[in-house]
């Protein structure tokens, strides 16, 4: 556990993602999933209003699986749920959905699914054609002061929109965006090589902004959907691996998770994550998988720790 100031409470070092839950991943797989993933210390549970979701404006069975399962375990003070609205289309992720009704709707539609407000509320995308003061005005009025969530976060949004927003919230004695979600793993990628121009990946420059303002980050595709894991363990990689991670950078990167996997005899997923939990910044990986016992093998060292000379290693 680690303590954020931005938040005043202490989160897990890793964050349970559920997406596909109860769509690709079945609805008792899932539910083993979460009560493992707390029975390991972890606290936080990410989703989002599109998961699972079978088009635009339906309820998420991802959002629905999680509030059945808090509803039955009773451990909802001890959470901390963080969910996203306002997604685009799935086929055209450029038509956004921020505006006033998107918002109001999602929201709603998510606290009633979870059972429960949620801790944090992020902009799944950004509309940069909108000033962010608009925007963070918004979402402070129809999902702060309406009691929907605690707090508010942007995922896949640039530092200097979220500084904009924020400039505008702390001018007008509001509390901004807390925390960001974007792309981030051990394996370098862009937005090119994702194959979506409306996602935020992190690079040099973003990452100075969040490590001058301490802004705590969550980390998707933290793991490179087992980029380095399978590679070292000989197996083929996903279509999706092939495309967004396949690099002669992260090919040698593997070779050096490999090494070090083998040094502290630790799994390479363990290396892979705990890259992100040592760095001079607060980063909350988020993992996911559709076995369990894979959920459980990167959970099995998460209080890893590398030093510099190990991350120095992992990058040169």
């Amino acid at each position: 556990m680690r303590y954020f100031d931005h938040l005043g409470r202490k989160l897990s070092v890793i964050a349970m993602g559920c997406d596909h839950f109860d769509e690709h991943i079945m609805k008792e797989t899932a539910l083993t999933e979460l009560d493992y993933y707390v029975d390991q210390g972890g606290n936080v549970i990410d989703t989002a209003h599109s998961y699972s979701q079978s088009r635009v404006g339906e309820m998420s069975k991802s959002e629905k699986c999680i509030g059945t399962w808090i509803k039955k375990n009773g451990l909802r003070k001890e959470l901390f749920i963080a969910t996203k609205g306002c997604s685009p289309p799935i086929d055209d992720y450029h038509q956004s959905r921020i505006d006033l009704k998107s918002i109001k709707s999602d929201i709603e539609q998510s606290v009633e699914s979870l059972g429960t407000p949620a801790d944090i509320w992020f902009f799944h995308r950004d509309n940069p054609s909108m000033p962010a003061d608009e925007i963070i005005d918004m979402a402070i009025e129809e999902v702060r002061e309406k009691g929907y969530a605690l707090h508010l976060g942007a995922s896949n949004w640039t530092t200097k929109r979220i500084d904009e927003a924020n400039a505008w919230a702390k001018a007008h004695g509001k509390e901004g965006f807390v925390m960001s979600e974007i792309q981030m793993s051990l394996a370098s990628c862009t937005p090119e090589q994702w194959g979506d121009d409306t996602i935020v990946t992190m690079n040099e420059e973003e990452a100075s902004w969040y490590k001058e303002h301490k802004m705590p980050v969550m980390a998707f595709s933290s793991q490179a959907k087992g980029y380095f894991s399978n590679i070292i363990a000989g197996k083929e990689l996903s279509l999706k691996a092939l495309q967004r991670f396949d690099t002669p950078e992260n090919r040698k990167r593997a070779e050096k998770v490999r090494i070090l996997s083998k040094e502290l005899a630790v799994p390479p997923s363990s290396i892979v994550i705990a890259y992100l939990t040592s760095l001079d910044m607060r980063v909350v990986p988020i993992i996911g998988s559709s076995k369990p016992e894979q959920i459980a093998d990167t959970l099995s060292h998460a209080d890893l720790t590398l030093d510099g000379d190990q991350i120095d290693f992992l990058l040169a």
